[in-house]
């Protein structure tokens, strides 16, 4: 089995540049899905880690940067490259990889890679900039989402209890914007947002660390990815960065990591998830016989 890994990771507007490069260097991803990469530090990044950057169209609201990072020589090659400038605080970046054993082949199909880092003060925005990506489960298309969401898994996220502890007027580190920032109104009560894995799951998405958890027993999988360095910065430990992959990918998947906190962690308040996939699996996807093959079917 030849493998796909695929690293998804804000690094915290590049604060730790060096040390970030040289761990994205040492995983060696074939695809690094990044948040927060401010424009300054695309040349360093592609340096350090012998990989080319596709950045998103830059925003007039915020400096941090959405990007894909990827390896030349891998199987897969760029086709398109998409620009999303308008409706999204931190807009997407945006590609479709194919075989590149098949480009003069019809009948191929192509996968789409999206980085992307949800609005973190508005619940309501976070659902629109997540409904867009609803536009890759169109069927037969295939997609990788992944990226920072400021929202939190469906079921789990701060319960009532603990909103209520973290705006006690006796805590010190009580913080009403968070709790504004990721939570919604319905019906004249605030509800915590997970709202956009909701979403993107009933689009038929999977939700590649529950994947890994309930089919292959990788517990660890499910591990918190924020709130390492600072409880009260987040709210908590919890599990806000995440990558979907559409259910026909599913069974690719081999492996979901979650970075060492103990020495990642230093790097930024976001931990890497590292996704590992049967390259083979996803090539026999994206190559002209498997569209067949599904027409017959």
């Amino acid at each position: 089995m030849t493998a796909l890994r695929v690293l998804v990771w804000n690094v915290m507007k590049g604060e730790h540049l060096a040390k970030a490069g040289a761990y994205v260097a040492a995983v060696r991803p074939d695809v690094w899905l990044a948040q927060e990469i401010l424009p300054r530090h695309v040349a360093p990044f592609e340096l350090a880690t012998d990989m080319r950057c596709y950045p998103a169209a830059p925003a007039t609201t915020s400096p941090n940067d959405n990007a894909i990072f990827v390896r030349p020589g891998s199987w897969f090659e760029v086709a398109e490259e998409y620009a999303h400038p308008d409706g999204a605080w931190h807009p997407p970046a945006n590609l479709a990889v194919r075989d590149a054993a098949c480009r003069e082949e019809s009948g191929g199909r192509r996968l789409s890679l999206v980085s992307h880092h949800l609005c973190y003060f508005s619940a309501d925005r976070r659902l629109a900039e997540a409904e867009w990506c609803t536009t890759l489960a169109k069927p037969g298309w295939l997609a990788i989402i992944g990226g920072d969401w400021n929202s939190y898994p469906s079921g789990a996220g701060p319960a009532p209890s603990l909103w209520a502890s973290l705006l006690a007027d006796e805590n010190p580190s009580r913080d009403r914007a968070l709790y504004v920032n990721r939570t919604y109104e319905e019906r004249g009560t605030r509800h915590t947002d997970d709202r956009p894995d909701r979403l993107l799951r009933a689009a038929g998405f999977v939700d590649a660390a529950r994947y890994a958890r309930d089919e292959l027993g990788q517990d660890l999988a499910m591990g918190p990815t924020t709130g390492h360095g600072d409880l009260d910065r987040q709210g908590g430990r919890w599990r806000i960065d995440r990558v979907y992959v559409s259910q026909e990918l599913a069974p690719a998947i081999t492996d979901v990591q979650v970075g060492d906190a103990s020495t990642v962690g230093a790097l930024s308040d976001h931990l890497p998830v590292l996704l590992t996939l049967d390259s083979d699996k996803v090539r026999a996807l994206v190559r002209p016989h498997a569209s067949l093959t599904a027409r017959a079917n």
